[in-house]
Protein backbone atom coordinates (compact mmCIF):
# COMPACT_ATOMS: atom_id res chain seq x y z
CA UNK A 1 0.00 0.00 0.00
CA UNK A 2 1.59 2.95 -1.10
CA UNK A 3 1.65 6.27 1.50
CA UNK A 4 2.57 9.28 0.47
CA UNK A 5 1.88 12.80 1.49
CA UNK A 6 0.49 16.35 -0.31
CA UNK A 7 1.54 19.18 0.86
CA UNK A 8 -0.22 22.71 -0.77
CA UNK A 9 2.26 25.20 0.96
CA UNK A 10 0.44 28.31 -0.12
CA UNK A 11 -2.98 27.09 1.48
CA UNK A 12 -1.10 25.73 4.24
CA UNK A 13 -3.09 22.32 3.65
CA UNK A 14 -1.91 18.45 3.51
CA UNK A 15 -3.16 15.55 2.86
CA UNK A 16 -2.54 11.91 3.95
CA UNK A 17 -2.71 9.12 1.08
CA UNK A 18 -3.20 5.90 0.96
CA UNK A 19 -3.35 4.06 -2.39
CA UNK A 20 -4.37 7.39 -4.00
CA UNK A 21 -7.27 7.69 -1.76
CA UNK A 22 -7.33 10.49 1.24
CA UNK A 23 -6.98 9.68 4.79
CA UNK A 24 -6.48 12.39 6.43
CA UNK A 25 -6.64 16.51 6.00
CA UNK A 26 -4.03 18.84 7.71
CA UNK A 27 -4.76 22.50 8.14
CA UNK A 28 -2.70 25.21 10.01
CA UNK A 29 -5.55 27.29 11.35
CA UNK A 30 -4.14 31.06 12.10
CA UNK A 31 -6.38 30.97 15.52
CA UNK A 32 -6.10 29.09 18.68
CA UNK A 33 -4.48 25.91 18.30
CA UNK A 34 -2.59 22.96 20.33
CA UNK A 35 0.72 23.97 21.53
CA UNK A 36 0.47 27.94 21.26
CA UNK A 37 2.14 29.33 24.02
CA UNK A 38 0.66 33.07 25.78
CA UNK A 39 1.30 35.43 28.49
CA UNK A 40 -2.11 35.77 29.95
CA UNK A 41 -3.74 37.53 32.49
CA UNK A 42 -6.17 36.45 35.14
CA UNK A 43 -9.59 38.16 33.93
CA UNK A 44 -12.37 36.32 36.12
CA UNK A 45 -10.97 33.56 39.24
CA UNK A 46 -14.27 31.04 40.14
CA UNK A 47 -13.18 29.71 43.59
CA UNK A 48 -16.95 27.16 43.51
CA UNK A 49 -15.07 25.36 40.59
CA UNK A 50 -11.68 25.99 41.24
CA UNK A 51 -11.02 27.55 38.28
CA UNK A 52 -10.23 30.72 36.65
CA UNK A 53 -10.30 32.51 33.00
CA UNK A 54 -7.09 33.89 31.82
CA UNK A 55 -7.21 36.61 28.89
CA UNK A 56 -5.07 36.12 25.48
CA UNK A 57 -4.92 39.24 23.78
CA UNK A 58 -7.01 42.29 23.15
CA UNK A 59 -9.73 40.31 21.09
CA UNK A 60 -10.39 36.87 20.58
CA UNK A 61 -12.24 34.51 23.43
CA UNK A 62 -10.67 34.03 27.08
CA UNK A 63 -8.93 30.91 27.86
CA UNK A 64 -10.31 28.53 30.78
CA UNK A 65 -7.49 26.73 32.85
CA UNK A 66 -8.61 24.65 35.96
CA UNK A 67 -6.92 24.29 39.36
CA UNK A 68 -5.34 20.89 38.06
CA UNK A 69 -3.76 22.71 35.16
CA UNK A 70 -1.26 24.75 37.45
CA UNK A 71 0.86 23.04 39.82
CA UNK A 72 3.81 24.66 38.60
CA UNK A 73 2.21 27.80 39.58
CA UNK A 74 1.61 26.29 43.29
CA UNK A 75 3.55 27.93 46.10
CA UNK A 76 2.83 24.97 48.68
CA UNK A 77 2.45 21.68 48.62
CA UNK A 78 -0.65 21.35 50.13
CA UNK A 79 -2.22 24.35 48.32
CA UNK A 80 -5.33 23.31 46.35
CA UNK A 81 -7.99 26.33 46.19
CA UNK A 82 -7.28 28.52 43.01
CA UNK A 83 -7.55 31.81 45.04
CA UNK A 84 -4.64 30.84 46.78
CA UNK A 85 -2.37 30.63 43.49
CA UNK A 86 -4.22 32.80 41.00
CA UNK A 87 -5.08 36.29 41.93
CA UNK A 88 -7.12 38.73 39.27
CA UNK A 89 -4.91 40.81 36.54
CA UNK A 90 -2.06 38.55 37.22
CA UNK A 91 0.49 37.54 35.01
CA UNK A 92 0.98 33.90 33.72
CA UNK A 93 2.69 31.95 31.15
CA UNK A 94 -0.05 29.32 29.45
CA UNK A 95 -0.02 26.80 27.23
CA UNK A 96 -3.30 25.66 24.75
CA UNK A 97 -4.09 22.21 25.08
CA UNK A 98 -7.74 22.08 23.68
CA UNK A 99 -8.99 24.61 20.63
CA UNK A 100 -11.84 26.29 21.25
CA UNK A 101 -15.65 25.41 20.28
CA UNK A 102 -18.39 27.18 19.16
CA UNK A 103 -19.52 28.44 22.65
CA UNK A 104 -16.61 27.53 24.61
CA UNK A 105 -12.64 28.99 24.44
CA UNK A 106 -9.47 27.64 24.54
CA UNK A 107 -8.29 25.12 27.47
CA UNK A 108 -5.02 26.60 29.02
CA UNK A 109 -2.65 24.78 31.28
CA UNK A 110 0.38 26.22 33.09
CA UNK A 111 2.42 23.12 32.53
CA UNK A 112 4.24 24.03 29.16
CA UNK A 113 5.52 21.20 27.05
CA UNK A 114 7.56 21.78 23.84
CA UNK A 115 7.47 19.06 21.15
CA UNK A 116 10.62 17.86 18.83
CA UNK A 117 10.27 15.45 16.78
CA UNK A 118 11.93 12.98 19.16
CA UNK A 119 11.47 14.23 22.69
CA UNK A 120 9.13 16.40 24.76
CA UNK A 121 10.47 18.93 26.92
CA UNK A 122 8.89 19.90 30.10
CA UNK A 123 10.77 22.87 31.57
CA UNK A 124 8.41 23.06 34.76
CA UNK A 125 8.03 19.74 36.17
CA UNK A 126 11.40 17.41 37.11
CA UNK A 127 10.44 13.45 36.02
CA UNK A 128 10.97 11.78 33.23
CA UNK A 129 8.54 9.41 30.78
CA UNK A 130 8.60 6.70 28.36
CA UNK A 131 5.87 6.86 25.99
CA UNK A 132 3.65 3.23 26.18
CA UNK A 133 4.18 2.57 22.83
CA UNK A 134 7.38 1.73 23.27
CA UNK A 135 7.12 -1.81 23.96
CA UNK A 136 10.24 -3.30 24.36
CA UNK A 137 11.73 -3.53 27.44
CA UNK A 138 15.15 -3.33 26.36
CA UNK A 139 14.28 -0.37 24.62
CA UNK A 140 12.51 1.23 27.26
CA UNK A 141 15.61 0.59 29.64
CA UNK A 142 17.98 2.01 26.85
CA UNK A 143 16.15 5.27 26.63
CA UNK A 144 15.45 6.14 30.55
CA UNK A 145 19.34 5.73 31.13
CA UNK A 146 19.94 8.27 28.39
CA UNK A 147 16.99 10.28 29.53
CA UNK A 148 18.88 10.66 33.12
CA UNK A 149 21.90 11.76 31.57
CA UNK A 150 20.77 14.27 28.83
CA UNK A 151 17.89 15.75 30.88
CA UNK A 152 18.40 19.51 32.23
CA UNK A 153 18.53 20.23 35.76
CA UNK A 154 15.14 21.31 36.81
CA UNK A 155 12.97 20.37 33.86
CA UNK A 156 11.54 17.09 32.42
CA UNK A 157 11.33 14.85 29.64
CA UNK A 158 9.46 12.42 28.04
CA UNK A 159 10.46 9.99 25.08
CA UNK A 160 8.49 9.85 21.51
CA UNK A 161 7.94 6.74 20.26
CA UNK A 162 9.92 7.78 17.29
CA UNK A 163 13.16 7.87 19.38
CA UNK A 164 13.54 3.82 19.34
CA UNK A 165 16.54 3.10 16.65
CA UNK A 166 17.62 6.68 16.16
CA UNK A 167 21.07 7.75 17.60
CA UNK A 168 22.25 9.89 20.44
CA UNK A 169 23.38 12.65 18.61
CA UNK A 170 20.04 13.02 17.07
CA UNK A 171 18.37 13.19 20.44
CA UNK A 172 21.25 15.30 21.42
CA UNK A 173 20.52 17.89 18.48
CA UNK A 174 16.53 17.79 19.27
CA UNK A 175 16.46 19.04 22.97
CA UNK A 176 19.20 21.44 22.62
CA UNK A 177 16.76 22.65 20.24
CA UNK A 178 13.82 22.55 22.78
CA UNK A 179 16.37 24.53 25.07
CA UNK A 180 17.03 26.98 22.78
CA UNK A 181 13.28 27.19 22.06
CA UNK A 182 12.63 27.22 26.39
CA UNK A 183 15.08 30.24 26.50
CA UNK A 184 13.63 32.12 23.77
CA UNK A 185 10.05 31.59 25.38
CA UNK A 186 11.45 33.19 28.72
CA UNK A 187 13.31 35.75 27.02
CA UNK A 188 9.88 37.06 25.62
CA UNK A 189 7.52 36.59 28.90
CA UNK A 190 9.87 38.15 30.84
CA UNK A 191 9.73 41.38 28.55
CA UNK A 192 6.03 41.03 28.55
CA UNK A 193 3.80 42.99 30.27
CA UNK A 194 0.72 42.21 28.42
CA UNK A 195 -1.18 39.36 27.14
CA UNK A 196 0.34 38.40 23.72
CA UNK A 197 1.35 35.37 22.00
CA UNK A 198 4.85 34.09 22.36
CA UNK A 199 5.12 31.03 20.10
CA UNK A 200 3.17 29.46 17.31
CA UNK A 201 3.10 26.56 15.62
CA UNK A 202 2.61 27.97 12.36
CA UNK A 203 4.97 26.05 10.26
CA UNK A 204 2.79 23.68 8.28
CA UNK A 205 6.19 21.84 6.81
CA UNK A 206 7.75 21.53 10.25
CA UNK A 207 4.20 20.08 11.61
CA UNK A 208 4.13 17.45 8.96
CA UNK A 209 7.41 16.41 9.00
CA UNK A 210 7.49 16.29 13.32
CA UNK A 211 4.12 14.62 13.76
CA UNK A 212 3.01 12.73 10.53
CA UNK A 213 6.12 11.62 8.63
CA UNK A 214 7.23 7.61 8.94
CA UNK A 215 8.92 5.07 7.52
CA UNK A 216 6.15 3.99 5.34
CA UNK A 217 5.91 7.46 3.55
CA UNK A 218 7.02 6.87 0.25
CA UNK A 219 6.61 9.99 -1.32
CA UNK A 220 5.95 13.46 -0.93
CA UNK A 221 4.61 16.29 -3.18
CA UNK A 222 4.96 19.88 -2.84
CA UNK A 223 3.41 23.33 -4.52
CA UNK A 224 6.82 25.53 -3.63
CA UNK A 225 10.55 25.64 -4.31
CA UNK A 226 11.20 27.36 -0.99
CA UNK A 227 8.57 24.87 0.28
CA UNK A 228 10.48 21.75 -1.25
CA UNK A 229 14.38 23.13 0.42
CA UNK A 230 12.22 23.79 4.14
CA UNK A 231 11.38 19.85 3.79
CA UNK A 232 14.56 19.02 3.00
CA UNK A 233 16.53 20.32 5.44
CA UNK A 234 13.61 19.14 8.52
CA UNK A 235 14.36 15.94 6.92
CA UNK A 236 17.91 15.90 6.96
CA UNK A 237 17.74 17.74 10.43
CA UNK A 238 15.82 14.55 12.00
CA UNK A 239 17.82 12.15 9.77
CA UNK A 240 15.04 10.75 8.24
CA UNK A 241 16.85 10.79 5.11
CA UNK A 242 19.58 8.13 4.51
CA UNK A 243 20.49 5.68 2.09
CA UNK A 244 18.74 2.86 3.54
CA UNK A 245 15.13 4.97 3.28
CA UNK A 246 13.48 4.76 -0.17
CA UNK A 247 11.84 8.46 -0.24
CA UNK A 248 10.60 10.82 -3.23
CA UNK A 249 10.42 14.12 -3.03
CA UNK A 250 8.85 16.12 -5.58
CA UNK A 251 8.04 19.89 -6.74
CA UNK A 252 4.85 19.94 -8.11
CA UNK A 253 5.01 22.80 -10.94
CA UNK A 254 2.03 22.36 -13.32
CA UNK A 255 -1.08 24.64 -13.87
CA UNK A 256 -3.54 23.25 -12.27
CA UNK A 257 -3.64 24.02 -8.42
CA UNK A 258 -2.46 21.06 -6.34
CA UNK A 259 -5.54 20.93 -4.23
CA UNK A 260 -7.89 19.92 -7.30
CA UNK A 261 -5.08 17.60 -8.59
CA UNK A 262 -5.13 15.33 -5.80
CA UNK A 263 -8.70 16.28 -5.29
CA UNK A 264 -8.12 17.56 -1.69
CA UNK A 265 -10.04 20.38 -2.69
CA UNK A 266 -13.46 18.40 -3.22
CA UNK A 267 -12.88 16.39 -0.50
CA UNK A 268 -12.55 18.99 1.91
CA UNK A 269 -16.02 20.65 0.16
CA UNK A 270 -17.86 16.94 0.43
CA UNK A 271 -16.56 17.07 4.15
CA UNK A 272 -18.24 19.91 5.18
CA UNK A 273 -21.42 18.31 3.91
CA UNK A 274 -23.96 16.26 6.41
CA UNK A 275 -24.78 13.90 3.69
CA UNK A 276 -22.58 11.11 2.64
CA UNK A 277 -23.17 8.80 -0.13
CA UNK A 278 -22.34 4.73 0.24
CA UNK A 279 -21.43 2.93 -2.25
CA UNK A 280 -24.13 0.02 -2.07
CA UNK A 281 -27.08 2.74 -2.68
CA UNK A 282 -27.72 4.07 0.49
CA UNK A 283 -26.38 7.13 2.76
CA UNK A 284 -25.51 8.05 6.38
CA UNK A 285 -26.04 11.62 7.73
CA UNK A 286 -23.09 13.13 10.18
CA UNK A 287 -24.71 16.06 12.44
CA UNK A 288 -22.27 17.62 14.97
CA UNK A 289 -23.38 19.03 18.24
CA UNK A 290 -21.37 20.87 21.08
CA UNK A 291 -21.69 18.17 22.91
CA UNK A 292 -21.53 15.41 20.66
CA UNK A 293 -21.52 14.10 17.13
CA UNK A 294 -24.65 11.87 16.10
CA UNK A 295 -24.55 9.66 12.53
CA UNK A 296 -27.49 8.14 11.45
CA UNK A 297 -27.07 5.12 8.86
CA UNK A 298 -29.97 5.04 6.27
CA UNK A 299 -30.54 2.41 3.50
CA UNK A 300 -31.54 4.60 0.70
CA UNK A 301 -32.15 2.33 -2.46
CA UNK A 302 -30.55 -0.66 -1.34
CA UNK A 303 -31.79 -3.47 -3.11
CA UNK A 304 -29.64 -5.76 -3.96
CA UNK A 305 -30.33 -8.65 -2.42
CA UNK A 306 -33.54 -10.19 -1.25
CA UNK A 307 -32.94 -10.59 2.08
CA UNK A 308 -34.01 -7.85 4.54
CA UNK A 309 -31.76 -9.45 6.92
CA UNK A 310 -28.78 -9.63 4.49
CA UNK A 311 -29.24 -6.08 2.94
CA UNK A 312 -29.33 -4.46 6.43
CA UNK A 313 -26.16 -6.13 7.06
CA UNK A 314 -24.40 -5.57 4.13
CA UNK A 315 -25.78 -1.64 4.38
CA UNK A 316 -24.12 -1.38 8.09
CA UNK A 317 -20.92 -2.69 6.66
CA UNK A 318 -20.89 -0.31 4.50
CA UNK A 319 -21.19 2.52 6.49
CA UNK A 320 -18.88 1.12 9.08
CA UNK A 321 -16.16 1.40 6.09
CA UNK A 322 -17.58 4.73 5.24
CA UNK A 323 -17.80 6.09 8.63
CA UNK A 324 -14.21 4.88 9.51
CA UNK A 325 -13.15 7.16 6.66
CA UNK A 326 -14.96 9.91 7.76
CA UNK A 327 -13.92 10.25 11.34
CA UNK A 328 -10.19 10.97 10.34
CA UNK A 329 -10.73 13.18 7.00
CA UNK A 330 -13.23 14.72 8.97
CA UNK A 331 -10.79 14.72 12.43
CA UNK A 332 -14.53 14.35 14.23
CA UNK A 333 -13.68 14.04 18.25
CA UNK A 334 -15.52 13.77 21.32
CA UNK A 335 -18.27 11.88 22.07
CA UNK A 336 -20.08 10.36 18.88
CA UNK A 337 -23.43 8.45 18.77
CA UNK A 338 -24.18 5.58 15.71
CA UNK A 339 -27.67 4.67 15.06
CA UNK A 340 -27.28 1.94 12.30
CA UNK A 341 -29.85 0.38 10.69
CA UNK A 342 -31.77 -1.65 13.29
CA UNK A 343 -30.57 -5.52 13.69
CA UNK A 344 -32.52 -7.88 15.54
CA UNK A 345 -29.75 -10.82 15.64
CA UNK A 346 -27.25 -10.67 18.36
CA UNK A 347 -25.13 -12.26 16.21
CA UNK A 348 -24.94 -9.53 13.66
CA UNK A 349 -24.84 -7.01 16.17
CA UNK A 350 -21.84 -8.62 17.50
CA UNK A 351 -20.73 -8.99 14.10
CA UNK A 352 -20.45 -5.51 12.99
CA UNK A 353 -19.09 -4.07 16.26
CA UNK A 354 -16.41 -6.76 15.45
CA UNK A 355 -16.01 -4.82 11.87
CA UNK A 356 -15.98 -1.78 13.06
CA UNK A 357 -13.82 -2.14 16.12
CA UNK A 358 -11.44 -3.42 13.00
CA UNK A 359 -11.43 -0.57 11.24
CA UNK A 360 -10.70 1.93 14.25
CA UNK A 361 -7.52 0.24 14.56
CA UNK A 362 -6.28 2.50 11.72
CA UNK A 363 -6.94 5.64 13.21
CA UNK A 364 -4.08 7.32 15.23
CA UNK A 365 -6.76 9.38 16.85
CA UNK A 366 -7.34 5.62 18.75
CA UNK A 367 -11.24 5.62 18.85
CA UNK A 368 -12.72 3.02 21.85
CA UNK A 369 -15.87 1.72 21.34
CA UNK A 370 -17.70 2.26 24.68
CA UNK A 371 -20.51 0.17 24.11
CA UNK A 372 -24.14 -1.22 21.89
CA UNK A 373 -26.85 0.51 23.65
CA UNK A 374 -30.11 -1.03 24.41
CA UNK A 375 -31.93 1.06 22.02
CA UNK A 376 -29.14 -0.35 19.37
CA UNK A 377 -27.37 2.88 19.26
CA UNK A 378 -23.13 2.59 19.22
CA UNK A 379 -21.64 4.84 21.03
CA UNK A 380 -17.59 5.86 21.09
CA UNK A 381 -15.36 8.00 21.71
CA UNK A 382 -12.19 9.37 19.70
CA UNK A 383 -9.29 11.73 20.91
CA UNK A 384 -9.03 14.98 19.83
CA UNK A 385 -6.41 15.75 17.32
CA UNK A 386 -6.82 19.62 16.91
CA UNK A 387 -9.63 21.26 15.57
CA UNK A 388 -12.00 18.95 12.90
CA UNK A 389 -12.91 20.43 9.52
CA UNK A 390 -16.28 22.31 10.22
CA UNK A 391 -14.23 24.30 13.28
CA UNK A 392 -11.96 25.75 10.58
CA UNK A 393 -13.67 26.10 7.87
CA UNK A 394 -17.26 26.49 8.51
CA UNK A 395 -20.31 24.02 7.45
CA UNK A 396 -21.58 23.77 4.17
CA UNK A 397 -25.75 22.70 3.63
CA UNK A 398 -27.63 20.80 1.23
CA UNK A 399 -27.28 24.34 -1.35
CA UNK A 400 -24.04 24.94 -1.33
CA UNK A 401 -23.79 28.06 0.32
CA UNK A 402 -20.38 28.26 2.71
CA UNK A 403 -21.09 29.63 6.25
CA UNK A 404 -18.48 31.18 8.42
CA UNK A 405 -17.37 29.58 11.45
CA UNK A 406 -17.78 30.86 14.55
CA UNK A 407 -14.67 32.66 15.27
CA UNK A 408 -15.29 34.95 11.69
CA UNK A 409 -18.50 35.44 12.60
CA UNK A 410 -18.79 36.99 16.11
CA UNK A 411 -15.31 39.01 14.54
CA UNK A 412 -18.30 41.05 12.66
CA UNK A 413 -19.55 42.14 15.63
CA UNK A 414 -15.55 43.39 17.02
CA UNK A 415 -13.94 46.62 15.74
CA UNK A 416 -12.72 47.49 12.28
CA UNK A 417 -8.99 46.51 13.31
CA UNK A 418 -10.04 43.48 14.92
CA UNK A 419 -12.21 42.46 11.75
CA UNK A 420 -9.56 43.24 9.11
CA UNK A 421 -6.68 41.36 10.77
CA UNK A 422 -9.12 38.25 10.80
CA UNK A 423 -10.15 38.65 7.05
CA UNK A 424 -6.18 38.64 6.47
CA UNK A 425 -5.93 35.64 8.71
CA UNK A 426 -8.66 33.68 6.83
CA UNK A 427 -7.61 34.78 3.08
CA UNK A 428 -5.85 31.45 2.41
CA UNK A 429 -8.15 29.09 3.48
CA UNK A 430 -11.37 31.23 2.35
CA UNK A 431 -10.26 31.13 -1.34
CA UNK A 432 -10.47 27.59 -1.33
CA UNK A 433 -14.31 28.11 -1.78
CA UNK A 434 -14.51 31.51 -3.54
CA UNK A 435 -17.93 31.35 -5.16
CA UNK A 436 -18.40 35.04 -6.10
CA UNK A 437 -20.41 35.88 -9.39
CA UNK A 438 -19.66 39.31 -10.74
CA UNK A 439 -23.20 40.62 -12.43
CA UNK A 440 -21.69 43.86 -13.09
CA UNK A 441 -19.16 43.25 -15.87
CA UNK A 442 -17.75 46.66 -17.55
CA UNK A 443 -15.92 45.74 -20.87
CA UNK A 444 -13.16 48.00 -21.76
CA UNK A 445 -11.96 47.87 -25.29
CA UNK A 446 -9.49 50.48 -25.14
CA UNK A 447 -7.41 52.03 -22.11
CA UNK A 448 -6.08 55.67 -22.05
CA UNK A 449 -2.97 56.41 -20.17
CA UNK A 450 -2.85 60.00 -18.62
CA UNK A 451 -0.54 62.22 -17.69
CA UNK A 452 -2.05 64.25 -14.97
CA UNK A 453 -2.70 62.74 -11.36
CA UNK A 454 -6.45 61.62 -10.28
CA UNK A 455 -7.51 63.96 -7.65
CA UNK A 456 -8.20 60.77 -5.03
CA UNK A 457 -4.74 60.51 -5.13
CA UNK A 458 -2.70 61.55 -2.11
CA UNK A 459 0.46 63.58 -1.92
CA UNK A 460 2.24 60.57 -0.24
CA UNK A 461 1.04 57.79 -3.07
CA UNK A 462 1.86 60.24 -6.21
CA UNK A 463 5.93 58.94 -6.10
CA UNK A 464 5.20 55.33 -5.95
CA UNK A 465 2.03 55.26 -8.51
CA UNK A 466 0.96 54.98 -11.86
CA UNK A 467 -2.25 55.04 -12.88
CA UNK A 468 -5.12 53.99 -16.28
CA UNK A 469 -7.76 55.69 -17.64
CA UNK A 470 -10.16 58.45 -15.34
CA UNK A 471 -12.85 57.24 -15.49
CA UNK A 472 -12.12 53.43 -14.73
CA UNK A 473 -9.25 54.32 -13.25
CA UNK A 474 -6.68 50.96 -12.46
CA UNK A 475 -3.66 52.17 -10.01
CA UNK A 476 -0.70 50.51 -10.65
CA UNK A 477 1.80 50.06 -7.51
CA UNK A 478 5.46 50.69 -9.43
CA UNK A 479 8.22 51.75 -6.91
CA UNK A 480 11.69 52.85 -8.69
CA UNK A 481 14.55 50.30 -7.81
CA UNK A 482 15.78 50.24 -4.42
CA UNK A 483 12.40 52.54 -3.70
CA UNK A 484 12.17 52.29 0.64
CA UNK A 485 8.48 52.65 0.89
CA UNK A 486 6.79 53.74 3.98
CA UNK A 487 5.33 51.53 6.55
CA UNK A 488 2.05 53.93 6.75
CA UNK A 489 1.55 54.24 2.30
CA UNK A 490 2.29 50.15 2.11
CA UNK A 491 -0.19 49.83 5.00
CA UNK A 492 -3.12 51.58 3.09
CA UNK A 493 -2.26 49.52 0.10
CA UNK A 494 -3.05 46.32 1.78
CA UNK A 495 -6.13 47.11 3.90
CA UNK A 496 -9.43 46.40 3.53
CA UNK A 497 -11.85 49.45 3.00
CA UNK A 498 -14.61 47.98 4.57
Amino acid sequence: MVKKIIISHFNNVAAILHSNKIQEIVVISQTYQVNDIYIGIVQKIFSSINAAFIKLGKYGKSGFIHVSDIKPLKRGRYINHITDILSINQLVLVQVIKEPTLNKGPRLTANIHLYGKYLVLMPLCNNISISHKIYDDNERTYLYALAILLKPQTMGLLIKPSAQGVSENALIQDLEYLKNQWNFIQKIAIASSSPTLVYKDEDLIKKIVRDFYEDSIKKIVIDSKDGLKLLYYYLNKWNCISPITNIKLQLYNKTECILEQFNIKQTIKDALKPKVKLPSGGYIIIENNEAFTVIDVNSGSFNKTANSKEAILRTNFYAAIEIAQQLKIRNINGVIIIDFIDMHSQRDQLQLLEHLSKLLKLDHAKPQIVQLSELGLVELTRRRRGQSLQEIFGYMNNYNSLLLDSSFKFSLNMSRQNLEERLLVYKNIRSLFFRKKFSNCILLSIKNFESETPYKMSKMQKPYISYIDRLYTIALFNPKANYIVPLIFYWSLIRFNM
